[in-house]
């Protein structure tokens, strides 16, 4: 297998085939796309969320706080804490546990949360350090949002800018070889791109204003996110490049490694899905968040429209951010 995400065929093969019992308490259980599972307690629900920083060499204990709870926020939850497994190579010395737990404490503090618990250890079966975050949140039982809530002519709207993460990881773990090639000035804007990470703001205000679906674009990319919306929706997608908002920084570090930004890894970007996109992205600018319209949610298909041209969009495939050596 080819390093990444594991493919949704291969998911719905070998993962989805082999999860234990259903429970009834469980509203949203797993599935493509779906990357909460909400279980109900009461009047609330609690939404769940786990994910590893494997991309990264810097800054992971940071990134591995706000990237899952992007993920609570896609479901309209308010983020309550973290649990954090550290794996840290053979011969790791002190200062890197520590500058690891200093990054998780500053994601942490930025969000509002506690670090509920997690687990450290050191194993020969890691070469760098892997961080795997649990992430928890809280909604009233009748507010959450699904992956799976995309409606037949919805809106799509994308929220700041395609890339970020991987754009802000790639200037920072690289950015002596990169010196080389393309002016500093550049790489600083896109290490600055760390400010941007977080999608918590948007996806409360998104959740107030109508939204039927949000999610977090992770790896793959708007293209990957766009296929896995329209996969767990059961509706087809078209989204149109030349609406899709992407920066400069993006541009000039995706040109000089040959990388697809439409397929990069791009936390801090959220895709929503509404019936009044409008509404959506005036209260975002109103607070400061930019936001677009960048296609609809249509009957059937899932495809990218580039000038007269429709590209059928595929299940994803590794994540641009790993073609780089």
């Amino acid at each position: 297998m080819k390093e990444g995400k594991i493919s949704a065929e291969m998911l719905s093969k070998f993962v989805y085939t082999n999860l234990g019992v259903k429970r009834n308490e469980v509203v949203v259980h797993s599935g493509i796309g779906e990357d909460c599972s909400i279980i109900e307690f009461g009047d609330y629900v609690a939404v769940l969320s786990t994910d590893p920083i494997t991309a990264s060499n810097n800054l992971s204990g940071y990134l591995s706080v706000i990237i899952s709870c992007n993920d609570i926020a896609s479901c309209g939850a308010k983020p309550i804490g973290v649990l954090e497994t550290i794996l840290l190579p053979v011969n790791s010395d002190e200062k890197l546990l520590n500058k690891i737990m200093k990054e998780i404490d500053k994601g942490a503090k930025e969000l509002n949360i506690e670090v509920l618990g997690g687990h450290s250890e050191v194993t020969s079966s890691v070469n760098k350090p892997v961080i795997s975050t649990t992430a928890i949140g809280i909604c009233s039982k009748d507010k959450f949002i699904k992956t799976s809530g995309a409606k037949l002519n919805d809106d799509v709207i994308v929220t700041k800018s395609i890339g970020i993460e991987g754009t802000f990881i790639i200037a920072n773990d690289h950015y002596e070889r990169l010196s080389n090639h393309i002016p500093v000035r550049i790489l600083d804007s896109a290490k600055n791109f760390i400010k941007d990470l977080s999608v918590v703001k948007e996806g409360l205000i998104a959740a107030e204003c109508g939204a039927n679906c949000m999610h977090d674009i992770t790896e793959g990319g708007i293209l990957g996110a766009a296929f896995e919306i329209a996969e767990a929706s059961s509706v087809g997608i078209e989204i149109f490049s030349d609406l899709i908002p992407i920066r400069d920084e993006t541009k000039i570090i995706c040109n000089y490694f040959n990388l697809d930004p439409f397929k990069l890894i791009s936390s801090g970007s959220m895709v929503i899905t509404s019936s009044d996109g409008k509404k959506i992205v005036d209260e975002l600018k109103k607070q400061n968040i930019d936001a677009a319209i960048i296609g609809k949610i249509t009957q059937y298909g899932k495809y990218l429209i580039n000038g007269n041209k429709k590209i059928e969009i595929g299940s994803p495939a590794s994540d641009e951010i790993y073609k780089i050596s």
